[in-house]
């Protein structure tokens, strides 16, 4: 017979089971005087020694970029009239890239050296936005780093793309000239086929393939002239 349960039974009470205890927490150790003073003088320092660093920088990509742009202003227009169009497009690319990634990383180098010298904040402003000078300052030096790390980084691609510009000069295929090129001469004794260099003093300098010395031909002895494409 089962026992019902009235107004005077208790009604079972249920058991919740005990969380299980995790290990300690261990308790932050409290601030001794000599680390609050070394984090001041780190953060006094911090934000001149970012911007030393990236007056370095600067002063080391415009000597670069200087020397970079005076080399392509001398050699870059006899140089391009050799190259066929592909390869004048891709050093195009190439040398124009790493010159405007330069540029680029120079102007971060700039603003990561100057900072927020150039903007006047009051102590109101400075306290409303960072609470402390000195977190406004280890602020400053934290966004002073991130530029000049982008700035690395700008001119580690740039150097890439300017070297790889150069190499592809030195390996690229000279343009195939436009016939006529060469010039054929008859003579008495003989023909001589080359590239025209001189015609002064009564005589024709040809440059043969194969030879280093320039052949003289004085103009008595020509009987003929041909322009030609290519050489026999």
């Amino acid at each position: 017979m089962s026992a019902s349960s009235g107004p005077g039974t208790c009604a079972p009470v249920p058991v919740v089971p005990s969380p299980v205890t995790g290990p300690a927490v261990p308790r932050p150790r409290p601030v001794s005087t000599q680390d609050r003073e070394a984090f001041d003088a780190l953060a006094r320092e911090a934000l001149p020694t970012v911007q030393k660093m990236a007056a370095a920088w600067r002063t080391g990509l415009a000597g670069l970029i200087t020397l970079v742009t005076t080399g392509i202003v001398v050699t870059g227009r006899t140089t391009a009239t050799s190259l066929t169009i592909p390869w004048l497009v891709g050093v195009t690319v190439a040398v124009g890239g790493g010159l405007g990634l330069a540029i680029v990383g120079l102007w971060q180098a700039l603003a990561a050296e100057v900072g927020a010298g150039t903007t006047m904040q009051s102590l109101e402003t400075i306290r409303s936005g960072h609470g402390s000078v000195r977190a406004w300052k280890v602020g400053q030096a934290a966004v002073a780093a991130r530029r000049l790390h982008k700035a690395k980084t700008l001119v580690g691609v740039a150097l890439g793309l300017l070297l790889g510009g150069v190499l592809a000069t030195w390996w690229a295929p000279p343009a195939r000239q436009d016939p006529p090129a060469y010039l054929e001469v008859v003579r008495s004794d003989g023909a001589v086929c080359g590239v025209l260099t001189s015609a002064d003093d009564a005589t024709l300098r040809v440059r043969v393939a194969g030879t280093h010395d320039l052949v003289s031909i004085p103009f008595a002895s020509i009987t003929n002239l041909t322009l030609t494409s290519e050489c026999p």
